[in-house]
């Protein structure tokens, strides 16, 4: 009885250690990258899906008036260069990267010239 205790102890212990380090845990960072190209709601579906599929991306915060989205990552699997990169080639222009040409055609049409650097569409 006193075996399957301790065994049965021991098991909590792991899975709620998995469990902790499941969420993020210490090995996480936080930041936030301005995306002065931001135009309007057309964009948020190509920055979540870039997003959802960045390795070491745990959550993120789009900031529509600020123009900006609040990441976070898990150090060792991304940073906010390859975050802001990812954006970039999917055609979102950031503070630092210049959007992907190609990738800014598959955008609608309102936001092409806000990622180009034109202009801005002025719709929110």
């Amino acid at each position: 009885m006193k075996k399957a205790f301790i065994i049965l102890f021991a098991a909590v212990v792991c899975c709620m250690s998995a469990s902790a380090q499941s969420r993020g845990g210490k090995n996480t960072k936080t930041t936030e990258i301005s995306i002065p190209g931001y135009c309007c709601k057309g964009l948020n579906a190509t920055i979540e899906k870039t997003l959802a599929y960045e390795r070491g991306v745990v959550e993120w915060t789009l900031h529509q008036d600020k123009k900006s989205v609040t990441v976070v990552y898990k150090e060792g699997k991304t940073d906010p260069v390859k975050i802001e990169k990812a954006l970039a080639a999917n055609g979102v222009r950031t503070a630092n990267e210049k959007p992907n040409p190609r990738a800014i055609e598959k955008l609608p049409a309102c936001c092409q010239p806000a990622a180009r650097g034109e202009a801005s569409c002025g719709k929110m």
